[in-house]
């Protein structure tokens, strides 16, 4: 009948454009020949430019890599064994050496009790594949990144209750530093594939401080980058640095200044922070919280020295991976 004819012939240009639109390989497996059918996307799949003369169960397996073939083989044998369907994903090496991602599928074709065709389709996942990774490594660096955020905040939170005898600069101190620590994450997490500018950071800083950002001078001298954790301890050396020079160090006077340099060195980069026209500073001054975090926030990356001068608060900060 006419009308089954044009239905059927629509229905084959909608599984041809389903197949053009998914770039899916078609294939057809005989069991008895070992050799297949299949579609120029196919092929095309495992990196030949053309459709091959001859297609065969082995070429397949050849292309499977030496650590996945195995497993490959074996789901076949099953799914022959019991009537299921052959399922599998597996890495590939392509006829020009490149190593891909497919995604398979099979069902047995029955005839008298036995198998005698599997006919299927394969996908390249590549693209799939590398977003999962990806996926995977950006998670785990985030778990990573959370637990040293909350041992930071805890270290701060332990720490100055020790020492706290006004609840209320207590309070505002331990405010300022995990706003300190969230900038900083704001910054990780829109950058999280990239190392970051210690210029950056600390404009992200001074921005939290227009009243005094006029009088704090930067000068940067090669292109030092820091990783996502070292990152995070810089915003907090430099966070302190500030509120302490704001507190009572040279930015607590209106003729105040601060200047910072920093070198990129073969190891990391070193900041040196100065602080002049400030109030004399105390030959015997103790370190406090502030001072004490300094020192530990960077860990095995760097390192933080000062020299209390007269003059004003010189400090060294070095980093060193």
């Amino acid at each position: 009948m006419p009308e089954l004819e044009h239905l059927a012939e629509s229905s084959l240009d909608h599984l041809r454009l389903v197949l053009a639109a998914g770039q899916i390989g078609i294939w057809e497996l005989d069991l008895e020949t070992g050799t297949a059918w299949r579609n120029f996307r196919h092929d095309e799949i495992f990196g030949y430019d053309e459709l091959l003369p001859q297609w065969t169960y082995e070429q397949f397996l050849d292309h499977v890599i030496p650590a996945d073939r195995g497993e490959v083989d074996d789901r076949q044998k099953q799914a022959l064994e019991r009537g299921e369907d052959w399922v599998f994903q597996c890495r590939i090496t392509r006829a020009e050496g490149e190593e891909r991602w497919i995604s398979g599928a099979g069902r047995p074709l029955i005839v008298d009790g036995a198998p005698t065709k599997i006919i299927g389709h394969v996908i390249d996942i590549t693209d799939t594949k590398r977003n999962e990774t990806r996926l995977e490594t950006l998670t785990a660096e985030l778990n990573h990144r959370v637990r040293n955020m909350l041992a930071t905040i805890r270290a701060m939170i332990s720490m100055s209750s020790r020492k706290a005898s006004d609840v209320g600069r207590f309070g505002r101190a331990l405010e300022g530093r995990v706003a300190a620590l969230s900038r900083t994450h704001d910054l990780l997490v829109e950058n999280a594939d990239q190392l970051f500018s210690p210029r950056t950071i600390i404009e992200g800083e001074l921005a939290a401080f227009e009243d005094v950002a006029d009088r704090v001078t930067l000068e940067v001298s090669g292109r030092p980058r820091l990783e996502g954790n070292v990152a995070e301890g810089f915003t907090l050396v430099v966070h302190e640095l500030l509120t302490n020079a704001i507190a009572h160090g040279a930015l607590s006077s209106p003729a105040g200044r601060v200047a910072m340099e920093i070198e990129k060195t073969a190891g990391g980069m070193q900041l040196v922070w100065e602080e002049s026209g400030g109030p004399p500073v105390e030959a015997d001054i103790q370190p406090g919280f502030g001072t004490r975090m300094m020192s530990i926030v960077l860990g095995g990356a760097g390192q933080v020295e000062f020299d209390y001068r007269p003059e004003g608060l010189r400090c060294v900060v070095t980093i060193t991976g």
